[in-house]
């Protein structure tokens, strides 16, 4: 008889829940949910395995069998020793006999991940014949897991609507209190989901030379003027904020890594043409960090920006 899902309630539960329920079932060295971020595999959930993979370890993507899988030129399952051999470009897969790659699609068809599997033994035809129960899992994977986005999209609207209480007076923009608090969310989300995002330190340059020699009100206008071009520069859905006197934050969450480098080149040359001065660190997200470190990690960046000019 098989054994029972408990209720799936979110992605996060049903990742778990799957994997066991694989784990006792169809039982291989590993069974695991994984995230493809644009260039890596990242994994988000992982069964007890001999292979020492853990949660929050990546590959290279175009290095591992999900991507032969997605790209179609594998099948999703194979308990063929030598077409394993065949397929893996990491030596971390050498000894692997039979896997399974299930993609994990969101609803408009795009890829967010794989159901991945691995064993040292070739096995038998138990996998191949239960292809269509893996395939089901994932079908029901992807449907919570945009159930899941949905429900962040709404959370992300009923935030916004506490900026007013949050937001810093010259500026416009949130302040320190509302940054904190969104990171805070903003991590619990990463957790689930492992989106790509950064964060982006920016710190302005001379604040007490305009401060001393043209008074307050040119240094309040440098401070607003900097503001406009942060907040005309970000996207829609970035957070951008006045973390302290002349220091500003940007949390991109849901960004890839060549938007990051195109809202930084934005920055820069909108700095330059505005006749602003200011040093920029920056710390794209990590399963290995929490997002108040990345936040630490852009800003230690930012220092090392600012020493370089002097």
């Amino acid at each position: 008889m098989l054994p029972l899902l408990p209720p799936l309630t979110n992605f996060d539960d049903a990742s778990r829940s799957v994997v066991s329920y694989l784990d006792e079932y169809l039982p291989l060295a590993l069974w695991s949910i994984t995230r493809f971020d644009g260039s890596n595999q990242i994994f988000l959930t992982v069964s007890p395995n001999p292979l020492h993979i853990e949660v929050g370890e990546t590959r290279a993507w175009p290095n591992t069998m999900c991507s032969e899988v997605v790209l179609g030129n594998a099948p999703p399952v194979s308990s063929n020793r030598a077409l394993v051999r065949a397929l893996s470009r990491d030596g971390r897969w050498e000894g692997i006999g039979a896997y399974v790659s299930i993609p994990i699609l969101h609803n408009d068809g795009s890829l967010f991940g794989t159901l991945c599997g691995a064993d040292p033994s070739a096995g038998d035809s138990a996998l191949e014949d239960n292809l269509a129960l893996l395939n089901l899992l994932c079908r029901l994977l992807g449907t919570i897991l945009d159930v899941d986005y949905q429900r962040a999209q709404s959370v992300r609207l009923a935030e916004t609507a506490q900026l007013d209480a949050e937001t810093d007076p010259l500026t416009g923009l949130l302040n320190r209190r509302g940054w904190n608090r969104i990171l805070e969310a903003e991590q619990t989300r990463y957790r689930q989901f492992a989106d790509p995002g950064a964060i982006i330190i920016v710190d302005l340059d001379g604040m007490k030379t305009i401060n001393d020699e043209l008074g307050h009100a040119a240094g309040d206008e440098y401070v607003q003027r900097a503001g406009k071009i942060l907040a005309a520069c970000a996207h829609p859905g970035a957070v951008v904020s006045r973390l302290g006197g002349d220091e500003f934050g940007i949390a991109l969450p849901d960004t890839q890594p060549r938007a990051v480098d195109y809202l930084l080149e934005c920055l820069e040359k909108a700095f330059r043409n505005a006749d602003v001065c200011c040093s920029i660190g920056r710390a794209d997200f990590s399963m290995t960090q929490s997002l108040s470190e990345t936040w630490d990690t852009a800003d230690a960046e930012m220092y090392r920006h600012k020493r370089s000019k002097r």
